[in-house]
Order: C-alpha cells, then sequence, then structure tokens
C-alpha cells in the first residue's frame, strides 16, 4: 500500500490513508484489508464510500471522516443546509468525523453561520477543516487560528494542492504558521500532500524541531 522507507518507519503512528473518489468495492475491500495489517489510524473517502467500508471496518479502531468540499469563497445558505445534511447522513453511515475543504477566503463566512450548530451537528464527532497552504499568507494567521477555535475545529489540515518546487515556498509557509502556534489553539495538524514524501518529511521535522507537543497530534493522509 505505502513504501516502508525511513519516514515511514519514523512516522508510522501519525501515517493516515487518503482514498480515491474513484475507487470501486473490490479495491476498497482491499484497501480495508491494507488498512487493518498495517493498523493504519484514520482513513478518509468519499461520502459515497463511508456505508461501503463501515461494515468492514466497525470493529476496527480506524477513523473513517467522509470529505466534503465549498470551492468557492462565498458559501450560499443553501450550500451550507446541503453539506450539513450530506454530513450527518455519513456520520448516520458510521463516519467518525467530516473533513470540510474550502478555500481561505470562505472560513470566516463558514464559521460565522455554522459555529452554533456546531456541537449539535458534530457532537463525539471530529471536524477538520482544510485549506490549501499557498492560500493561507502570514497576516491571516491569528484570524485562522482564531475562526478554527470558534468553530471547535478539530483539526486544520494543510493541503498542497500543487507542488511548484521552491515557488511554492511550502516550508517557509509553514514555518511561519508553527512560529506563530497559539498555545489557546488545541486542535491537531493534519496534512493532504498526496505521496509526496519530500514534503511529508520536512513537515514532520519542522513540527517536532518548533513545535514538539504537536508531534503526536499530526497526521499525514497518504493516497492510496
Amino acid at each position: 500500500m505505502m513504501n516502508k522507507n525511513i519516514i515511514f518507519d519514523d512516522l508510522s503512528d501519525v501515517v493516515a490513508v487518503w482514498c480515491g473518489a474513484d475507487i470501486e468495492a473490490a479495491e476498497l475491500a482491499r484497501m480495508v484489508d491494507n488498512v487493518s495489517r498495517q493498523n493504519v489510524g484514520a482513513l478518509s473517502v468519499v461520502p459515497a464510500a463511508v456505508p461501503v467500508v463501515w461494515p468492514w471496518m466497525e470493529e476496527m479502531k480506524t477513523k473513517i471522516f467522509a470529505r466534503f468540499y465549498f470551492p468557492n469563497s462565498e458559501i450560499s445558505d443553501d450550500q451550507i443546509s446541503d453539506v450539513t445534511i450530506r454530513i450527518n447522513n455519513a456520520f448516520k453511515q458510521g463516519a467518525h468525523g467530516a473533513q470540510i475543504f474550502m478555500p481561505y477566503a470562505a472560513l470566516a463566512n463558514l464559521v460565522e453561520q455554522t459555529h452554533v450548530i456546531r456541537g449539535d451537528l458534530f457532537f463525539n464527532k471530529d471536524l477538520v477543516i482544510g485549506i490549501d497552504i499557498a492560500d493561507i499568507a502570514s497576516s491571516d494567521l491569528d484570524e485562522l487560528f482564531g475562526n478554527l477555535r470558534k468553530i471547535n475545529a478539530s483539526a486544520l489540515m494543510l493541503v498542497l494542492t500543487k507542488d511548484l518546487g521552491a515557488k511554492s515556498d511550502f516550508v517557509g509557509r509553514l514555518y511561519g504558521l508553527l512560529e506563530n502556534w497559539n498555545s489557546a489553539n488545541n486542535f491537531d495538524l493534519h496534512f493532504a500532500l498526496g505521496r509526496n514524501f519530500v514534503r511529508i518529511e520536512q513537515a514532520a521535522r519542522l513540527i517536532q524541531v518548533m513545535q514538539p507537543q504537536l508531534a503526536k497530534k499530526m497526521k499525514f493522509f497518504v493516497n492510496y
């Protein structure tokens, strides 16, 4: 399923699986078997896959996360209502949490419209907010952290949608975020970096050096 190299020897406890949207049921079954044998702690799937994998994983400790997306900066009431219904359905079908991906500019709007229902909708469930790291400026960090605390996010997931090498400034952006990490932040730090093992190692090493208390709370979702 994934290469057993030095990175995963060191980080096996924080590696999770990102399952693509187009995987058929037979392949999902093989994936679940691999997840079970490797004791993977978390699995990210599209909502339609939740009721497929749940019967196989009911007795496992692996958390199932369903993915949802707000593609635009402006989020309408209808979009929020639709996603809320689909998240609730995913929970009823066995999901342990929801990963909600959006442009950074949409976060404040989402928080303002949904923070009052967060406790009811996500009771005993995880809420993960996913944002492209390239979309977050250093001047946004205080507002970012404040909004994540307001909505009581379980984790911030940093996404690297497109790696442009040095032009991406991945290390610099992550360094700035960790340097400004607030002690009041009680959420975890997750990453969706594909199978980019170089970036995974860079992120892990930075966290271990700059915010070692996050080392056990970080998670890397690797494409299956």
